[in-house]
């Protein structure tokens, strides 16, 4: 028997609740109300209604909600907005020194590779590089897919090789028919030619009107 109308409304719920398509014998049932009065009542009808696991909070609704995040609305920015999905993250990942630390790490090489780019590239390129020729490596079954690499990286030196004997052949003929400056020697060898020729020439004049004077 019910003996007041508190037992009545209480009864009612669990009836209600019981019936609930979601609830079956198995099901677990959380009971709470705001201050926890009633929610003891409660889970005991329906332990007697057939639900083997009902559960109630202590405290009610109001224990409950001192443990959740409480805002106060404020005008929405986007910068409030950006808060405070940080502070949700914050609270999911529950950041460990290890990890703040890592972070930490990660933004100072950001920096550094945003300040100095020019070189952060030069690094990038030749871990490239490196990595190629490792990848490369290690794809190599025996010493012949070695030397077939080998004779791929050289043919382009031996293209350039055959090029420069071409035209070194094409220009050494060229020399031989360009004409060439006498030499110093040879100069002064003519000058002393001619003017020993135009000496001699007076000489020969006095020897002939010496020859017809006698005869």
């Amino acid at each position: 028997m019910l003996k007041d109308e508190r037992e009545f409304d209480d009864a009612l719920l669990a009836v209600v609740i019981r019936n609930l398509k979601l609830v079956k014998g198995d099901s677990k049932v959380i009971v709470m109300d705001s201050n926890g009065a009633r929610s003891k009542a409660i889970a005991r009808l329906l332990k007697k209604l057939g639900v083997q696991r009902p559960y109630l909070v202590k405290g009610g609704f109001q224990a409950w909600s001192k443990n959740l995040r409480v805002k106060e609305l404020k005008p929405e920015t986007a910068l409030t907005s950006i808060n405070e999905d940080v502070e949700e993250i914050l609270e999911q990942i529950k950041p460990t020194p290890t990890l703040v630390f890592g972070s930490l790490l990660g933004l100072s090489a950001l920096s550094y590779a945003l300040l100095e780019w020019e070189m952060t590239l030069q690094y990038i390129a030749v871990l490239s590089v490196g990595l190629t020729i490792y990848l490369r490596f290690s794809t190599y079954e025996d010493s012949e897919d070695l030397e077939k690499d080998l004779k791929l990286l050289l043919s382009p030196v031996r293209v350039g090789a055959d090029a420069l004997s071409w035209a070194a052949k094409k220009i050494e003929p060229n020399k031989v028919g360009l004409p060439t400056s006498p030499s110093t020697t040879a100069v002064k060898d003519r000058v002393l030619q001619a003017a020993a020729k135009h000496e001699s020439q007076p000489s020969d004049a006095d020897e002939s009107s010496v020859q017809t004077a006698e005869a």
